[in-house]
């Protein structure tokens, strides 16, 4: 062979080697699938900032990508879907409103407990890794958390529980529903983006919400009076395609489990700081006015919802409300 092929094929040689090389450089896309607009600040300071944390661990391995706002898939019942499909390889599910796949889950929508989102997001997170929680086998659980606890916005004051007789009161899934019959309110079903038009046209008397949710979606813009009593949380959870994980080297592993780990540390501050901005805002408008609950009136609320604990407690593992508390105590002592 010639000089000028043998150094024709080693150069050739060499380009192909480059080639393998910055293909195996090339990072792995992970899709993140949401319905949350992706203006929101969920997005935007909470999810966005995490899967920038973590791609920049991954050593090019692979990169999360969010896709928000319903891009891969709207229907917020149908995320776990998505990833069991194989459409997203990461998720974020409210295992409420699929409480068949998640019965555990339950605990925590019940009223008088958590109050607040760390405390919660804590106990929730801990009772997962104890196993106290359950496991799926057809995902992967990264992470679990809880939002702010849902409170009374009211175009009348709320002042005690008595006062939420005979309103009119929007609730989200069945325990607030029957909360607010324990407690000889009108439960309503209105979804999250449609109460405050509800509220403005008299359909409604009052809402359950939390901060959060309820600045995102104007309620307090037709509403005067906050009544801030703790009426259960909503939980949600990260989840990835088994696939997905598997295919992971154990380094990648390593990274998204201590990621689950860092996303339930951020939750709290996330949604403690803008519940505190929110209410601070109202308070100083001369327009609201934000009435705390009485020890009487938490005392009253666990009372009058006993009927609801026991229907929680036929659906969920043996003792798992006693845990939740007990978990809840051991928190509150810590922070």
């Amino acid at each position: 062979m010639g000089k000028f092929w043998s150094t024709k094929i080693a150069a050739m040689a060499l380009g192909a080697a480059a080639l393998a090389t910055t293909a195996q450089a090339e990072p792995v896309e992970l899709s993140f699938a949401t319905y949350i607009p992706a203006s929101s600040p969920f997005i935007t300071d909470n999810l966005v900032p995490w899967t920038e944390w973590i791609n920049e661990q991954a050593n090019g391995e692979f990169e999360i990508k969010v896709y928000a706002g319903g891009t891969l898939g709207r229907d917020p019942s149908q995320q776990s879907k998505l990833v069991k499909d194989g459409i997203a390889d990461m998720v974020a599910v409210v295992p409420g409103r699929s409480p068949g796949e998640y019965p555990n889950y339950a605990v925590f929508e019940l009223p008088g407990f958590a109050k607040s989102s760390a405390q919660g997001t804590q106990a929730a997170w801990e009772m997962y890794q104890e196993g106290q929680l359950g496991q799926n086998d057809d995902l992967h659980i990264v992470s679990v958390w809880l939002g702010e606890p849902s409170i009374v916005f009211s175009t009348e004051a709320i002042a005690s529980l008595d006062d939420l007789a005979s309103k009119r009161v929007r609730v989200a899934g069945g325990t607030q529903t029957d909360t607010l019959l324990g407690l000889n309110a009108i439960p309503q079903p209105v979804k999250s983006s449609e109460v405050a038009e509800a509220i403005s046209r008299g359909v409604l008397d009052a809402a359950l919400t939390d901060w959060v949710v309820a600045d995102t979606f104007r309620i307090p813009e037709v509403t005067n009076h906050v009544f801030n009593i703790p009426m259960g949380s909503l939980s949600f959870l990260i989840a990835m395609n088994n696939d997905t994980y598997a295919n992971l080297s154990d380094e990648g592993k390593a990274l998204i489990d201590e990621a689950g780990h860092e996303w339930s540390r951020r939750q709290g501050s996330f949604f403690g700081d803008q519940a505190v901005a929110v209410r601070a805002a109202l308070e100083a408008s001369s327009e609201h006015t934000v009435v705390d609950a009485s020890s009487e009136d938490l005392a009253k609320l666990f009372e009058l919802t006993k009927d609801v604990r026991e229907d929680v407690a036929s659906r969920v593992a043996p003792g798992l409300i006693d845990a939740y508390q007990a978990k809840l105590d051991e928190v509150a002592a810590t922070q």
